[in-house]
């Protein structure tokens, strides 16, 4: 059971980074692989078409396996980027209307009965922007007081120097702290949730087509679809209309696989108006040929840790329904030099699931995009990645002596 040929499309979370930024990460991240499990990947140049168009191959291999893979994002920067570079004024008002949303709703309750890291998560950008109000306030309040004038110009200079104060502060440390993304992720989730975003749904929708064009013409051994953060949201939405599609997508050529990372799938999908998400998360987890898997990691403030992202129910242990739910560790993954840089850089945490690990363990996304095991096995596999690549590099297929898939298994 080995993948020789490998098609991957890959979703990216609210990231304004671009097909040519995804394929430099990709190929920096590629190298870390390579050292951490001693194999070999040649990456070739990226062949781009246009601005949202573009994929790289891959020929990575190890003493006993080769396995080519073309990798494809499916991109939707550009609408990232538009929603982030719109007017602050509109986007303080759509906040505002976004986060009382979420909060008369229930849904805020619900994501810190779930996952109360994801709760403060939720409650970051809107504490910011509050933050920043209340100092301009302060700001305006000691001008007012400083300035030997009338007392209604006294007023009006502090009008002005508070305003002032919290342009800038939603300049720096604003822009640092991601405010402002922070704030068009939630709208512009909130809105394609409410159908309003009929570009989102325009993408989803050729996401989908072309998918099916690439299942009915591929001699690959296996697809793989990878949604990270929001973008596996996007990747569910993209997979049912498909299976609307084609009914027989899973049973055409290709196995068809689904790795869903870092996820934030509940973020829109516990909100009472979410009724068609949830019923594609039900469609997608129905379809029966379908392999789906998800990682999961308590590190992420920003992903839900032991919840099904399906059933929206916590678990202690995984029931082995879809999506199969594996839960890791990334100081495992990591040196301790990277585990203490990056353990307050949230962020950086969030992104580390679509980078290389630097110790062998359990999950590894890149070994599971070049390498040669099929996601089914690796999702099932109790020692992951680690358990299905020796330290030479080897397969270890199933028919491997336990005590040899053990050794494999060191981290």
């Amino acid at each position: 059971m080995m993948v020789r040929k490998r098609r991957v499309f890959f979703i990216a979370g609210f990231d304004p980074y671009d097909v040519g930024g995804l394929y430099r990460r990709f190929t920096r991240e590629a190298a870390v692989c390579a050292k951490t499990w001693a194999i070999d990947a040649k990456i070739s140049e990226l062949r781009q078409t246009s601005d949202l168009a573009g994929d790289w191959t891959i020929a990575a291999s190890g003493p006993n396996w080769a396995t080519q893979t073309t990798y494809e994002p499916w991109a939707w920067h550009d609408i990232v980027r538009a929603d982030v570079a719109g007017p602050m004024l509109p986007r303080l008002k759509a906040g505002a209307a976004t986060f009382w949303d979420f909060i008369a709703s229930g849904t805020a309750k619900r994501y810190f009965k779930a996952n109360y890291r994801y709760g403060c998560f939720f409650l970051i950008p809107f504490l910011d922007v509050v933050l920043f109000a209340v100092l301009g306030i302060i700001a305006g309040w000691f001008a007012a007081r400083a300035v030997p004038v009338a007392p209604l110009l006294a007023w009006l200079v502090g009008l002005v120097v508070a305003l002032a104060a919290f342009v800038l502060l939603l300049r720096w440390p604003g822009q640092r702290w991601r405010v402002s993304q922070g704030l068009a992720d939630w709208i512009t989730a909130r809105d394609y949730m409410y159908d309003r975003r009929p570009d989102i749904a325009a993408r989803i929708a050729d996401f989908a087509q072309r998918l099916i064009a690439r299942v009915q013409h591929s001699d690959a051994d296996e697809i793989l679809i990878v949604g990270h953060s929001l973008g596996a949201t996007l990747a569910v939405d993209a997979l049912a209309h498909a299976f609307a599609t084609d009914p027989e997508l899973t049973r055409r050529g290709p196995k068809l696989a689904f790795l869903t990372i870092g996820a934030t799938i509940p973020k829109l999908g516990l909100h009472p108006a979410a009724t068609r998400l949830r019923d594609c998360a039900d469609r997608v987890a129905a379809e029966k040929d379908l392999t789906w898997g998800e990682f999961q990691t308590r590190q992420d403030p920003i992903s839900f840790y032991r919840f099904d992202p399906v059933r929206l129910t916590k678990f202690k242990d995984n029931s082995g329904g879809k999506p199969h739910v594996r839960v890791v560790n990334f100081r495992d993954l990591l040196s301790r030099e990277t585990t203490r840089r990056i353990f307050w850089d949230f962020m950086r945490i969030h992104y580390q699931f679509v980078m290389a690990s630097e110790r062998r363990g359990v999950y590894d996304l890149f070994t599971m995009v070049i390498g040669p095991a099929p996601l089914e096995r690796t999702i099932w596999a109790p020692g992951g990645s680690a358990e299905l690549i020796a330290q030479d590099g080897s397969y270890l297929e199933a028919a491997a002596p336990a005590p040899q898939r053990a050794a494999g298994a060191v981290s």
